[in-house]
């Protein structure tokens, strides 16, 4: 039986990053990824922030396009209105090649990668983790550290944590054309092949979140909804994707370019801080304790933060409840924590719709010059508006 110091499972964003804590500090480190190479079996947008990534492993993140644009279209009914801003320090990537530097920069500190291998069971002793049965053998460790993914069956069989229910994860559907470098310049009205602009969707009825990212030879759209809401109303992910590019006009836009990729995924709605963080020597980190900001659509930044202080966590052999606390502790992952309660109370009922029917009426009034109807519209929702925004400056203290 192999023997190390630590066992990660997992070579996405968080275990890269327990790999990397733990092997700079002179621990022997073994990843295991089931896919083929790192970053195979992912799915993202993906837009990060560069600045925090590097502040963790370094420069020489491969990046696409810098995102000189982000674009906010809320659509009330089949009217949408458009915000836009230009952000600082966010560049689109792809995951495959991001994933496998990530791991590179694990492997270059001293962990052991081995991909094309599936970790099927944690073997306990006496309420202490021994060692994990892959699907080519066993190996032991005096810590471990589940960085699974949203589908997390060793923490599920380990009964760390349980399966996500339909009202708590979301179903994300994504697409990548291929189109030319050129082309995509002259569609987004951009300067050269190093900017680049993201394109953010909300729709109600039902509720949906959109997004369009431009890489340097291709263009990635997709959508996510609630898995309730989908079954509820016995509609198809993919068709609900084909009624959103087709609303928006997308369809028309990669219409003619090859389709490279299609891939989907559920993304976690709930998780920490209510849900089990470890069990004796096994840390679970990054979509396994749902850390997705509800907010801002990332999950690449938790992941790397939770990641860290689970390699951290490994190498200390802390108890469960030390862990949680050192996770509150990260204003990456703290801000998931309230942010998802807000989220819960915006999204009930009919709040998303009345606050995008109210956004478009603001801004409608606004361009045709009627102040009254303004006046009219934030009077009309001072009841709802007051409180929410109160409440909102309170819980993100």
């Amino acid at each position: 039986m192999l023997e190390y110091d630590i066992v990660i499972v997992g070579a996405g964003p968080a275990g890269s990053a327990a790999a990397l804590r733990a092997s700079s500090s002179g621990k022997k480190v073994l990843v295991l990824e089931r896919g083929p190479e790192p970053g195979s079996k992912n799915v993202s947008g993906a837009m990060v922030r560069k600045d925090y990534v590097t502040s963790v492993f370094g420069e020489g993140m491969p990046f696409e396009r810098n995102v000189e644009r982000i674009k906010l279209s809320l659509y009330n009914k089949d009217k949408p209105v458009n915000i836009e801003f230009s952000p600082e320090n966010l560049v689109t990537t792809g995951r495959l090649k991001f994933d496998k530097w990530l791991s590179s920069v694990s492997e270059n500190a001293g962990a052991m990668v081995i991909p094309k291998t599936t970790a099927l069971k944690v073997n306990w002793d006496n309420g202490i983790a021994k060692s994990i049965t892959t699907d080519r053998g066993e190996v032991s460790a005096k810590s471990f550290v589940l960085a699974e993914g949203v589908n997390s069956l060793l923490s599920m069989e380990s009964k760390i944590k349980y399966d996500l229910k339909p009202e708590n994860a979301v179903q994300t559907v994504k697409e990548v054309y291929s189109v030319k470098k050129e082309d995509i310049n002259s569609m987004f009205n951009m300067k050269n092949e190093s900017s680049g602009v993201a394109w953010r969707y909300i729709m109600t009825d039902p509720l949906v979140a959109g997004f369009l990212y431009t890489y340097k030879d291709s263009i990635s759209v997709g959508i996510g909804s609630p898995i309730n809401q989908l079954v509820e109303r016995k509609i198809r992910p993919e068709k609900l994707l084909d009624d959103f590019m087709e609303k928006t006009g997308i369809s028309d836009m990669v219409k003619g370019y090859s389709l490279r990729e299609y891939s989907a995924k559920v993304i976690p709605e709930a998780g920490f801080p209510d849900i089990n963080v470890s069990k004796s020597n096994v840390y679970l980190c990054g979509d396994a304790l749902g850390l997705v900001d509800p907010l801002t659509f990332d999950g690449i930044s938790p992941a790397i933060a939770s990641g860290t202080i689970a390699g951290d966590a490994a190498v200390s052999n802390i108890d469960p409840a030390t862990y949680k606390y050192e996770l509150m502790k990260s204003s990456e992952i703290s801000k998931i924590a309230k942010e998802r309660k807000l989220e819960a109370e915006f999204m009930s009922g009919d709040k998303a719709k009345e606050y995008i029917e109210m956004v478009s009426s603001i801004f409608s009034d606004w361009a045709s010059g009627n102040l009254f109807g303004i006046r009219n519209t934030m009077v009309n929702n001072y009841r709802n508006i007051i409180p929410d925004l109160m409440g909102f400056a309170i819980k993100m203290r």
